[in-house]
């Protein structure tokens, strides 16, 4: 190539010279100088004849030259982009705990009374209640009976109406029921918030001495919380009331089952006195709404009692203290209206087949107000 056969063995030699210091230039220029004392000592060896050059034929550049270094400001060592440190894996949460569950309050508490005399005076009474509670979360039951049952036998004297005066010829003694009833309640509350209760309640009873042989039915509504600290608990209620009764026949009348629409109202204290004592008070006031068309007039004798005639009221007032661990000591007091009572019932000791005169007269229906008063054992269970 380029007539390099026609050159002679010297002048070949020097242009190889020359050929090797171009070279050496141009790579200095890439490189730096780095390799030029490489290059330099290279061209100080010397060259292979001219036959040992044609007999062995040249590498080509690329596997002869050294390969060009890479500029200087690559040269510098670039520091290696930061690994991220590895995260420790978070464990998948735990599920919450359950919401603890609420609290259940139960308390069951039982009383009784009981008298009974002999000699002059034969009598024997007996009172009995039970109460209980069940309270979690917003929810409240309550479940409470009771009854009172007493008789007395009365000395009657026998006469002999012939003689003048009347001369008594003997006595026995007439056995007579003075006390007869019994009562059952429950009720459902539902606690909107702290102060606010929504109710339900059934109560079912019988007072046979007041003529009512079954009364009851049942109440819903609303009861507020007035005002409730250490010491007071004061409520108010306003609702609806359901009234069946059902009374006792007579010969030869017939008194038809009443039922009563009402509304309710009520005002009640709790008040403790002290660690050992409480004071409680309520007044319930039941408002008939609706003609009661079957019922008997207590006013007239007719049949028939208008709107607001037939006003109820029970009001009851006790007081208990703990006498000794478990068992305490109660006195209550109670006070039942009723504006038009039940027909009376035939005194007992009187004939079979005895009725009332058919003209109206007042002691023909039942007193209008009932009160008892009851002292009592108290044992709470828990």
């Amino acid at each position: 190539m380029f007539g390099l056969r026609n050159l002679g063995p010297s002048r070949l030699r020097n242009a190889n010279c020359l050929a090797v210091a171009a070279l050496a230039a141009l790579v200095s220029t890439f490189t730096g100088g780095r390799v030029l004392a490489q290059e330099t000592a290279s061209e100080a060896k010397p060259a292979a004849p001219a036959e040992a050059v044609e007999a062995t034929p040249a590498a080509p550049p690329e596997a002869s030259e050294p390969k060009p270094a890479a500029p200087a400001e690559a040269a510098k060592t670039e520091p290696a982009p930061a690994t991220p440190a590895a995260q420790p894996e978070t464990p998948p949460a735990a599920p919450p705990a359950p919401a603890p569950a609420p609290t259940v309050e139960w308390k069951v508490q039982s009383k009784g009374g009981f008298l009974m005399t002999s000699g002059n005076s034969q009598t024997t009474n007996v009172v009995l209640g039970v109460n209980g509670s069940r309270k979690e979360g917003n929810n409240k039951l309550e479940l409470e009976a009771g009854m009172a049952y007493g008789r007395s036998k009365n000395l009657v004297a026998d006469v002999d109406n012939t003689t003048t005066p009347p001369t008594i010829v003997g006595v026995h003694r007439n056995t007579v029921v003075s006390t007869n009833n019994w009562a059952t309640k429950g009720r459902y509350d539902r606690f909107l918030s702290e102060n606010n209760v929504t109710y339900a309640s059934t109560q079912w009873a019988a007072d046979k001495i007041a003529g009512k042989t079954l009364f009851g039915g049942g109440q819903v509504g609303y009861s507020r919380q007035l005002r409730k600290d250490k010491w007071n608990l004061v409520v108010a209620e306003l609702g609806y009331d359901f009234s069946y009764e059902r009374y006792l026949q007579q010969a030869g009348k017939t008194s038809d089952p009443v039922t009563i629409h009402s509304a309710r109202m009520l005002v009640g204290e709790t008040l403790s006195l002290s660690r050992e004592t409480g004071l409680t008070a309520s007044v319930e006031a039941l408002l008939n709404l609706n003609r009661e068309t079957k019922a008997n007039n207590a006013s007239d004798g007719t049949v028939g009692v208008d709107a607001f005639h037939d006003t109820r009221i029970n009001a009851k007032l006790g007081i208990s203290t703990n006498l000794f661990k478990k068992l305490g000591l109660g006195l209550s007091f109670t006070l039942k209206y009723d504006q038009n009572p039940a027909p009376r019932p035939v005194p007992g000791g009187a004939p079979d087949g005895t009725t009332f005169p058919a003209s109206y007269v007042p002691w023909a229906f039942a007193d209008k107000v009932d009160t008892f008063t009851e002292v009592t054992l108290l044992y709470t269970f828990f």
